[in-house]
């Protein structure tokens, strides 16, 4: 194996360090003519172009961090003792790398990393109760989230990256073929290029609706490219609805809902059919801060069916206890649902 090929970048700590020395380097003086060429051969390789200009844009446009204590410090004590082991000409890499003390070069690392961590931070949407809120994201698409949402939204230049963290959301999607959109739910990743969708966390599952277009949904782990693989993926037709248990090794059902009705909720109404009362509870409960509980958990499969204003919730438990033998029993501002 050749010096050039063992002399390439590690991905890791040492190649970001390096990158940041570089970045105090430039920013303290005038490199030499020697300096530069030492410089210019670490940027020609593989991978470090584009780490350096991360550690620079870190290191010189940290206002979203500059007034952090802890980094006001690191980054006062880190440039100090850099300048303590360069008290001559600033000196080439190798040597620059084993003159600067390990606690130079830790804090340095130290402060990088932490830039780096905040400026890839992803947004994060959120509601709460009764609460629903539309977001348009970076790249043009729409959002609606429900109430008791959260949402976290990572746009990059390959990919844009939804995390739903609990809750429900609609997502328009922005046609764009080379950035797949993708939205990971409990252990499942929806793929999607320009499409109307919705994903919903709910009583222990997910559920997709396909409005327009087409989305293919696979299981979170999936990153092989097999034929195997592929297979078990599944490609959603517009119309319906993909319903999978959370960790569960059941397999996923397919139906056909009522787009309109499964769209109430951005209307502020909340439509069941058939719905199990422990799913229609929850949704109930995204919308009023007097909560509903069930007495027991088999309570949790009785069928639910009809709409009921969102946030209404004496009107549903009366509607409930009309048409199946149960009571509400009011505790502690809670509602109880319990067999009469």
């Amino acid at each position: 194996m050749s010096s050039e090929t063992t002399a390439m970048p590690a991905a890791g700590d040492e190649a970001i360090e390096t990158a940041a020395l570089w970045c105090i380097a430039l920013s303290e003086g005038a490199l030499s003519e020697s300096e530069w060429a030492e410089f210019e051969a670490w940027l020609a390789r593989p991978g470090h172009a584009d780490l350096f200009q991360k550690a620079t844009a870190v290191w010189q446009n940290s206002g979203a961090v500059a007034d952090w204590p802890q980094v006001i410090a690191l980054r006062t004590k880190a440039l100090t003792q850099f300048r303590k082991a360069n008290q001559r000409r600033w000196l080439p890499a190798p040597s620059r790398l084993t003159s600067i003390s390990g606690l130079a070069a830790a804090l340095l690392l130290a402060i990088t990393l932490a830039l780096f961590w905040h400026l890839d931070r992803p947004s994060e949407y959120e509601t709460g109760i009764g609460e629903r809120q539309v977001a348009v994201l970076d790249d043009g698409s729409r959002v609606s989230l429900d109430a008791v949402t959260v949402m976290n939204v990572r746009m990059k230049d390959e990919t844009r990256q939804v995390e739903l963290v609990g809750g429900r959301a609609k997502f328009d999607v922005a046609k764009d073929p080379l950035r797949p959109f993708t939205v990971a739910a409990g252990d499942k990743l929806v793929v999607a290029v320009g499409t109307s969708f919705s994903v919903e966390l709910i009583d222990g599952e997910v559920r997709v609706i396909l409005y327009e277009g087409q989305v293919e949904v696979r299981d979170r782990s999936d990153t092989a490219r097999s034929a195997a693989a592929a297979a078990q993926r599944l490609l959603m037709r517009p119309g319906s609805e993909f319903v999978d248990s959370v960790g569960s090794a059941k397999p996923a059902r397919i139906i056909r809902p009522d787009l309109t009705q499964s769209l109430s909720w951005e209307q502020g109404l909340i439509n069941f059919d058939g719905e199990p009362l422990a799913s229609a509870v929850e949704r109930m409960n995204r919308y009023s801060t007097k909560q509903i509980r069930l007495s027991d958990p088999a309570l949790g499969e009785i069928p639910v069916d009809g709409m009921f204003r969102a946030g209404d919730v004496d009107a549903f438990v009366e509607g409930i206890a009309a048409l199946h033998p149960l009571r509400p029993k009011n505790v502690g501002g809670e509602i109880i649902l319990e067999r009469r």
